[in-house]
C-alpha cells in the first residue's frame, strides 16, 4: 500500500509542476500580449512553449 502512495504522490507532483509551468508561461504570455494588444487567445502559445521546454528539461527525458 506505501508503494501506491508513494507512486499517487510523485504523480501528483510532476502534474502540479507541469500546470504550474504552464500557468506561469501563460500569464507571462498574457502580460506580454496585452501591452502589444495581440489577442490573448495568443497566450496560450507561451504556455505551451514553457509545457515543452519543462517536459524536454524533466529528468525522464531522452535528452539527458
Amino acid at each position: 500500500m506505501d508503494f501506491i502512495k508513494a507512486f499517487i504522490k510523485s504523480l501528483l507532483h510532476g502534474l502540479m509542476l507541469f500546470v504550474l509551468a504552464f500557468c506561469v508561461g501563460t500569464g507571462a504570455s498574457a502580460i506580454v500580449c496585452w501591452y502589444y494588444n495581440i489577442p490573448l487567445a495568443f497566450s496560450l502559445i507561451g504556455g505551451f512553449i514553457v509545457l515543452g521546454i519543462a517536459l524536454a528539461l524533466s529528468s525522464e527525458s531522452i535528452f539527458d
